[in-house]
């Protein structure tokens, strides 16, 4: 409780402390991947949010909602995230191949949307660096959702994906290292948020 004192035990803290040698290094882990790379808030806030749509996770979707909100990504975006039938729903409803999580759908409804998120702040600037600037942005958040919803359909990346990415993200490895990080911490988390029935704000 001294570590989190704004967040208490909510999320997957709870199921982690039965095991206080998971709970430590997990904490640690998640404090690094969320505050310490080379990525901003609001890209690692869309990293989480497909994470949490894939494993169709509920609440690390819903808590990363009012998160993402804060950091500046618009309803818009976050609604257009395909997140198929959630674990809660009902199984006889029908539910349409376009509103599944895939690759496909993620690049076919979220990056139109970020797309048009981003030209409508472009007609809003005078300065023309300010303008270079946005659209540098624009392509490192296109290149960071292309990698993330490939790596989390296929399981991997192909080697197209990777050099691209990486020639994006300045020619980092290491900033691709940490996209699979913030990918591979919160599928655990959602995993576990899954399996325990975390509800959000609990």
């Amino acid at each position: 409780m001294k570590s989190r004192p704004n967040t208490g035990l909510n999320g997957p803290f709870g199921p982690w402390l039965a095991i206080p040698s998971i709970c430590n290094p997990s904490q640690e882990l998640g404090r690094v991947v969320r505050y310490e790379t080379s990525l901003s808030k609001r890209q690692s806030e869309l990293i989480i949010l497909l994470v949490g749509a894939k494993f169709k996770s509920e609440s690390e979707f819903d808590i990363h909602v009012t998160e993402a909100l804060r950091v500046g990504v618009s309803m818009d975006v976050i609604e257009s995230i395909p997140r198929g039938r959630l674990l809660s729903e009902d199984t006889s409803s029908a539910v349409s191949e376009e509103d599944e999580f895939s690759l496909e759908n993620v690049k076919n409804a979220v990056l139109p949307m970020l797309i048009k998120e981003y030209d409508n702040q472009k007609l809003q600037l005078q300065n023309s660096k300010d303008m270079v600037k946005l659209d540098r942005t624009k392509e490192r958040e296109i290149a960071i959702i292309s990698f993330t919803a490939e790596l989390l359909h296929t399981n991997t990346v192909s080697d197209i994906t990777y050099t691209k990415t990486k020639q994006v993200l300045d020619g980092k490895d290491s900033a691709l290292v940490e996209i699979t990080s913030i990918i591979g911490y919160n599928a655990y988390v959602a995993y576990t948020l899954n399996v325990f029935k975390i509800p959000t704000g609990r």
